[in-house]
């Protein structure tokens, strides 16, 4: 369980990385398909679902305003299907 929570922890940390170098080039919005992308390119494995979460905890928090897309399953499984609209400094500020 914890190799889980460990394994959660990283790709959360990874997905932070890859949002604020993104977010730095990205001309008022990034699509989380673009992370995605980004994860498989550099080996990142993403299990179902994970990477939603993942958002999902950074817009409950207020580190990024992000809305739904399509909404269409296989996106959402694969990376949440979200629209970034914004990114709080303190996402990228943060460890």
């Amino acid at each position: 369980m914890a190799t889980t929570a460990n394994n959660a922890r990283e790709l959360a940390k990874k997905v932070r990385e890859i949002i604020c170098e993104e977010w730095q080039v990205a001309e008022g919005s990034l699509y989380s398909a673009v992370i995605y992308q980004r994860l498989l390119e550099e080996g990142v494995e993403v299990p179902g679902y994970q990477m939603s979460a993942v958002l999902n905890a950074f817009k409950v928090g207020s580190l990024i305003t992000a809305s739904l897309r399509t909404q269409r399953e296989e996106e959402v499984r694969e990376h949440g299907d979200f629209l970034i609209t914004s990114v709080h400094s303190e996402l990228c500020n943060s460890s």
